[in-house]
């Protein structure tokens, strides 16, 4: 029995010498890493950054288009219909030299971009729905991805509007001078009859009261619709007391 606990107390011995040596060790060899590294390692591990640098940059501009991010432009909130065949679009670029519109797939104004603003003037549409994106376009051939879809519809044809009571000639009488406009109108498009603003609800339905003289009146009754385009129906009314 005191062999065996002679033999382990020479066995723990043993090992925690070892455990020393090594620290031992380990510590001569981090003070000899940290000298080397502040007298020739600096500069040592400086050219080899260097290299990588060198190496990094020959291939960044051998792929400049693919590592080069250019921010979307911005294009400006337009009508999304309109009677006039000619549009004006403008908006902000915070990258590039100039802007490139396309509509649908195809391009089809430049312009350039001065203090972050561009603008395409006179651009034509087409009758119905014109489909606007832009990119940013930098020196090197770079672009950004496309913007936001701005949609735009070339309208000139009149709105749909049919009054449907008072009619035409029709002769009011009694104490009370105010009437009411009814009729129906297209979708999206305000009425007024007299100057006064019409309620149209969501199937197109309207309805003004309006006041007579007494005598003749001339009633307009007028809508416009989202591109601007009016519709007037004149109305001959007569009020007697």
């Amino acid at each position: 029995m005191t062999r065996k606990i002679n033999r382990i107390d020479r066995l723990a011995r043993q090992e925690e010498k070892d455990i020393i040596k090594r620290i031992l060790v380990l510590s001569v060899v981090s003070v000899v890493i940290i000298i080397v590294l502040f007298t020739v390692g600096t500069s040592f591990l400086g050219k080899i950054a260097d290299s990588v640098n060198s190496i990094s940059g020959r291939k960044n501009s051998q792929n400049g288009n693919e590592n080069t991010f250019v921010q979307i432009p911005v294009i400006d909130t337009v009508p999304t219909a309109t009677n006039s065949a000619n549009l004006k679009l403008s908006g902000f670029s915070a990258d590039g030299n100039s802007v490139d519109l396309f509509r649908e797939e195809e391009k089809v104004a430049t312009a350039k971009v001065q203090s972050g603003r561009f603008e395409f003037g006179n651009l034509v549409l087409k009758d119905g729905e014109n489909d606007f994106r832009a990119k940013a376009m930098v020196e090197n051939g770079s672009s950004s991805d496309f913007s936001q879809l701005v949609k735009v519809t070339l309208d000139k044809r009149e709105p749909q509007l049919e009054v449907t009571s008072p009619s035409d000639g029709q002769n009011f009488s009694g104490d009370n001078n105010r009437i009411k406009v009814e009729g129906k109108v297209e979708k999206d498009a305000q009425v007024f009859a007299s100057g006064f603003l019409a309620n149209v609800d969501s199937s197109g339905k309207f309805d003004v009261f309006i006041p007579l003289v007494v005598g003749d009146n001339n009633v307009e009754v007028k809508a416009i619709d989202e591109a601007g385009n009016t519709k007037i129906v004149k109305l001959k009314l007569s009020y007697n007391k």
